[in-house]
Order: C-alpha cells, then sequence, then structure tokens
C-alpha cells in the first residue's frame, strides 16, 4: 500500500469580550491640572478558537480527504496592569485621558477527537494551546457636569 498526506490546520483565535475591574494611584500635577497614574486588577472576558483540520491525499491511487472542525470558547479571568495621564483642558469642563493596558486572559487548551481512519489512513487528533493577551491603547474625551 503506497499513498501521500497532506494535512492542512486552519486556525484563529479571538478575545470576543472582556472587561476590567482596577485600583488606579497616582500624583496630582501643579494646581491639580494633570493626574499620572499607574492601575492593576482583574481582566475577564470570553475567549475563542476555531478552525478546520483537513488531512488529504491518495491510499493505493485512491484520492481521500478527512476534514474536522475544531472549536472552543471560555470565560476565562486574568490581570492587567497599565498607566495613564488626565487632565483638564484649555475649555472649562473638559477633561482628557491618553491610559495604556497590558491585559493577561490566560490559555484555553482543546483536545479534539481523533478523526475516522479510512483505508488505513488516520486524519489524527488536534491539540491546541492558546495564550491569550492584547495591549490596548485608549483616548478620550470627557465633560464634568457641575
Amino acid at each position: 500500500m503506497t499513498g501521500t498526506r497532506t494535512t492542512l490546520l486552519d486556525y484563529a483565535t479571538k478575545i470576543e469580550w472582556f472587561g476590567t475591574a482596577r485600583v488606579r494611584a497616582g500624583y496630582l500635577f501643579g494646581d491639580g491640572a494633570v493626574l499620572s497614574y499607574v492601575t492593576a486588577g482583574l481582566a475577564y472576558g470570553k475567549v475563542e478558537l476555531s478552525g478546520t483540520s483537513t488531512v488529504s491525499g491518495t491510499v493505493d491511487t485512491v484520492p481521500f480527504s478527512i476534514t474536522h472542525a475544531l472549536g472552543h470558547s471560555n470565560v476565562n479571568t486574568g490581570w492587567v496592569v497599565g498607566s495613564g495621564t488626565e487632565g483638564k483642558l484649555l475649555i472649562p469642563g473638559w477633561t482628557y485621558r491618553i491610559e495604556g493596558l497590558y491585559m493577561d486572559l490566560g490559555h484555553l487548551d482543546d483536545t479534539d477527537v481523533a478523526l475516522p481512519t479510512i483505508k488505513s489512513v488516520t486524519g489524527g487528533q488536534t491539540f491546541t494551546h492558546t495564550h491569550f493577551t492584547d495591549t490596548i491603547l485608549r483616548l478620550g474625551v470627557n465633560y464634568q457636569f457641575h
């Protein structure tokens, strides 16, 4: 029995949504018009992985193709750290904010079942180990009602 085999893995990951619960500690400059701070706390979010694994080729000149979908999602918790600056604009009541955050939502592992065997060729089993992190830059303008 002779043959050839090709394996193709199409794999995608994403952070569907996230949130944070953080504390801030900083220093007020001048007359209190500018606050520079560091921030840290809890991060949480929905993480997903999806894809397909395709094994194709020929065995004894008979073509075959086995496709297997894989996917997993979970709500993970992790941590977030960052720093920023917040201050008053020249227009009364208006403030600005610039903030940078680094978020780590941990890992998502997935082990899918082995694919069926066709003419003594198996599609195999797919193992995934994904680490979800993100870097976020936020810019904002606020109005304070007095």
